[in-house]
């Protein structure tokens, strides 16, 4: 072995047990932290399937008894499945994954573990595996990307920008090479690899020891039904919500948390605090839909000739899907059968 070779393999094992180490860290303190349940074992099972994935080379090289591990490379194949629940869960803020989400994550699961564990037992996957892989990959990516304009929360905004130029990008990277290297790329690409990794998990630490110790990923609950102007202490709040009524912003299609900061003239990431901190909303959606789904029930009752979807229209829902899900969610059945079980009670 060269001297170049050697030292690139040096660095390599470095590169390595450094990026585990600091997983570990991590996985620590989605461990110990107060999130919801669902959020812990998925991110802890994230978490374990990275160490896998770098550790496990390592295993195959150093260890004697290496066939008795193979098992050990479904763990970091299974990471873009991962990777998509636990942005899910963080994001979405939703317990019910949909169901062709399910599918896509439990062909991948299947697969890998077929492949891995009962058949062959390698670290390589066929491309059509590989091919799925991305494709979960690039829906972690757009999970994260289409919530950006109305998230809130400060910390999670920034946090989409991590998940979003790094682990998700990263991911597509190395999936890439494998394909293209077979499962056997050169040391320097291998060694610069392993370097990113390193980069991102201590970025990953020390974001969250400096602004989020407790590695809360999902903080306060939301308020379902916001105050009423008289009681906001805060002239903007109380100015905010006397205008969303009055004037009913809520029914614009377009209306965005930018441009309602322009009209109140205050800049855009003070109102997101404000919202956030005062009204206890995480999502900007959230907030303009509990105005459209209050007004669309006072029409379902009163108004008992509209169409369903002149009234989701009107209040300001772009589809019925979308009016429907958010309707369901805040009464708890659907607006037809909302109208009929207020008429029979009438």
């Amino acid at each position: 072995m060269s001297w170049h070779t050697w030292r690139m393999e040096y660095l390599n094992i470095t590169f390595r047990l450094l990026a585990i180490s600091q997983v570990i860290l991590f996985t620590l303190f989605i461990a110990f932290s107060d999130n919801p349940k669902r959020v812990k074992v998925v991110g802890i099972g994230l978490m374990f399937g990275i160490m896998s994935y770098v550790g496990m080379p390592l295993v195959d090289r150093y260890t004697p008894h290496y066939e008795n591990l193979r098992f050990m490379w479904f763990f970091g194949a299974t990471v873009p499945s991962m990777l998509l629940l636990f942005v899910f869960f963080i994001f979405e803020e939703s317990c019910q994954v949909p169901k062709w989400m399910l599918a896509l994550i439990s062909v991948s699961m299947g697969a890998s573990a077929w492949f891995h564990i009962i058949d062959l037992g390698l670290p390589g996957s066929p491309l059509w595996l590989q091919i799925l892989k991305c494709i979960i990959t690039l829906t972690a990516i757009s999970v994260v990307w289409r919530g950006r304009d109305n998230d809130l929360v400060e910390l999670r905004a920034k946090a989409r920008n991590i998940f979003i130029f790094v682990f998700s990008i990263e991911t597509l990277v190395i999936i890439f090479v494998e394909v293209v290297t077979h499962f056997e790329p050169p040391i320097l690409i291998d060694t610069m690899t392993q370097f990113c990794i390193l980069v991102f998990t201590l970025a990953m630490n020390y974001v969250f020891s400096r602004l989020n110790p407790d590695a809360k990923l999902m903080l306060q609950p939301i308020i379902t039904a916001p105050i009423e102007p008289k009681e906001a202490n805060d002239p903007v709040i109380a100015q905010l919500l006397e205008r969303m009524r009055e004037e009913r912003l809520y029914a614009d299609h377009d209306l965005r948390v930018g441009t309602l900061a322009q009209s109140l003239k205050i800049p855009e990431y003070k109102l997101r605090q404000k919202i956030n901190q005062e009204l206890g909303y995480r999502n900007f959606n959230q907030f303009v839909n509990h105005y459209r789904i209050e007004e669309a029930g006072i029409k379902l009752r009163e108004d008992t000739r509209t169409p369903v979807l002149t009234i989701a229209l009107d209040v300001g829902f772009r589809s019925i899907s979308s009016f429907n899900s958010a309707f369901q969610a805040r009464f708890g059945l659907s607006p037809t059968k909302y109208r009929t079980e207020t008429l029979t009670d009438t």
